[in-house]
């Protein structure tokens, strides 16, 4: 059975129901309310009887006053025949109130009080003394008058009395034509709905035993499908740790377990920070939370850079890694995946291969400077010769300006290089005009030699904050790159300008170095600065620009290969981006 199918079943179990029992309730208000009409008639008329004893009662305290006063003479025995004068007439006007709707009673009414009215006169008369009180036609005919008010009184109440008969009976009929209709229609109403619910309880029983099956076949494949899961989590080389949005975890496999030193079974429940430590590999300050981060951010993030990950009992370990948002079927976020893996051997594979580089760089640089100490120190022997002959003061002087000068060039060439590699523990303001002239002047001799021609456009000063040795490494390298490309009378063509803050980067500066070489291809382009790869064979290490733009990036730059706009220099044409702030850290103290 479909859903939609289902669903409309499950509404009409629902809504015929009640909607018989609404009919039902409506059919019971309704005699409800015959019933209490009935029942209001049978207070009335109940009410005009009771109405009716009270008059009688007090044309009783008239007449006995009155019988009393004719005996006796006394005006004392009068008190029942004042005390009933005022409430007979609220009594005439209740029930006249009463009767209203009942043209018998509203006339026999009036009757009652004509003949009470003429009873008064009477009454009057005797009081008055006008009439003799022991007159026995006079008596005759005020018990006459009086005899006239208690029948028209009694007709009234037989009339009422009939009218209540005929009410209670008429009740009593409705009452059980009430009764027999709820039980018919509670009858009718069960053996409906049981054949309904019966019908569709069978549809819906034969739904539920295929849904039973299709539950019990998904629940297999899930477990299989779980076991395929689980499989592969604990197989793969990366480490897996799983936890809820509260930050407990729930999974880790193997890999992850070695890792942090905590099997699954003590780990689950625990909050993550206090099994998945990590801290900066240098500052070693604490890392940010990583399920608070990937809340915050609701998509897959890379945690930090340069994150080291302190086991259960003390090891530590580098590692690359990252979180992403686990989502329900509804897209709400019910847990984080953390995936990371170690990577402290690839580092020092890393570290090691930048040595290397560097020593490469120092020995490509041997020969030229070799010869750029040999000349000036050739020339500062010769010179010395010259003086141990010569007795002419200032020619003497004139050969001691000149010895002067050739070991003050030997002596900054060899500050120069000793600079590639001694480095400050934290970054420092650098001019990038010094350094570049520094660099230039290491590769002068080999300038030189292949009578390469250098543009450097150098005006001014522009500073930068970072590590110089490094970024003399990084020039050092695109400039012999330059070389190479441009070859023998090639040229080259170096200049620095200041870049502007902007959307994707901050201010600092850009040095352009362009060659008039064969240039670089797109299929080379897009692999230039990946490690071990180079365009030249077996004098190429694969390193020196992949070391250059790892150097260029730890401070927070970029190294970018764009077109040149000089039409005499449509070779490679790099553009290196460096931030006035470095992002570089300081290097952490050794104890």
């Amino acid at each position: 059975m479909k859903p939609p199918q289902f669903n409309r079943i499950v509404r009409q179990l629902v809504a015929l129901p009640i909607l018989l029992l609404v009919l039902m309730a409506g059919l019971m208000v309704w005699q409800i309310l015959v019933a209490t009409r009935a029942q209001r008639q049978l207070d009335y008329s109940d009410q005009i009887t009771s109405q009716l004893d009270v008059l009688q009662g007090l044309f009783v305290d008239e007449e006995t006053g009155l019988r009393g006063f004719q005996l006796t003479g006394d005006p004392v025995m009068l008190a029942p025949w004042t005390a009933a004068a005022a409430p007979i007439q609220l009594e005439f006007g209740s029930l006249q109130n009463l009767v209203a709707a009942d043209p018998f009673q509203r006339d026999s009414l009036h009757q009652l009080q004509a003949r009470h009215a003429a009873w008064l006169a009477f009454a009057h008369s005797v009081l008055t003394g006008s009439a003799a009180a022991a007159d026995p036609l006079l008596n005759q005919h005020g018990k006459d008058l009086m005899d006239g008010i208690r029948a028209t009184t009694r007709a009234m109440k037989l009339h009422e009395f009939a009218l209540r008969g005929a009410e209670y009976q008429r009740a009593r009929s409705l009452q059980r034509r009430e009764l027999g209709t709820l039980m018919i229609s509670a009858l009718l109403v069960g053996i409906f709905l049981a054949l309904f619910t019966r019908h569709h309880l069978r549809a819906v029983s034969a739904s539920y035993l295929v849904s039973i099956d299709e539950m019990t076949q998904r629940s297999e494949e899930l477990f299989e499908s779980q076991q395929w899961f689980q499989t592969t989590l604990e197989s793969i080389g990366d480490a897996v740790i799983a936890c809820d949005i509260h930050g407990a975890v729930t999974f880790m496999n193997v890999i992850a377990a070695r890792l942090t030193g905590w099997t699954l079974a003590e780990a689950k429940g625990h909050p993550l920070v206090d099994i998945f430590r990590i801290v900066h590999e240098e500052t070693r300050r604490p890392v940010d939370n990583p399920v608070e981060k990937v809340l915050r951010l609701r998509h897959v993030v890379g945690l930090a850079n340069h994150t080291v990950l302190i086991a259960r009992d003390g090891r530590e370990f580098i590692i690359d890694d990252s979180a992403a948002p686990i989502a329900s079927g509804s897209g709400e976020i019910i847990g984080v995946v953390l995936v990371f893996r170690d990577v402290t051997e690839e580092r020092r594979m890393e570290s090691a291969l930048v040595a290397s580089e560097k020593l490469a760089v120092a020995g490509r640089l041997a020969a030229s400077i070799a010869h750029e100490i040999h000349n000036p120190l050739d020339s500062v022997a010769n010179l010395h010769f010259l003086l141990s002959d010569e007795d002419d003061p200032v020619q003497r002087a004139e050969f001691l300006r000149l010895a002067q000068q050739e070991l003050s060039r030997t002596m900054q060439i060899s500050r120069t290089l000793l600079s590639l590699y001694r480095e400050p523990r934290a970054p420092v303001r650098i001019d990038l005009r010094e350094l570049l002239d520094g660099v230039l002047l290491l590769l002068d001799r080999r300038l030189q030699h292949q009578s390469i021609r250098v543009e450097a456009n150098l005006d001014g000063s522009l500073f930068v904050e970072g590590y110089p040795a490094e970024l003399r490494q990084v020039f050092t390298n695109l400039i012999v790159n330059a070389m190479e490309a441009a070859g023998p009378k090639g040229r080259i063509r170096i200049r620095m300008e200041k870049a502007e803050a902007g959307e994707l980067q901050g201010s600092g500066a850009v040095v352009e170095i362009a060659d008039n070489g064969p240039g670089i291809p797109p299929e080379v382009a897009s692999r230039i600065f990946q490690p071990f790869f180079t365009t030249k064979g077996a004098d190429g290490t694969g390193l020196g620009l992949w070391v250059s733009m790892g150097i260029v990036q730890k401070h927070g730059g970029a190294i970018r290969i764009v077109s040149s706009n000089d039409p005499e220099l449509r070779g490679a044409c790099l553009h290196v981006f460096l931030p006035a702030r470095t992002l570089a850290q300081p290097a952490p103290a050794i104890a």
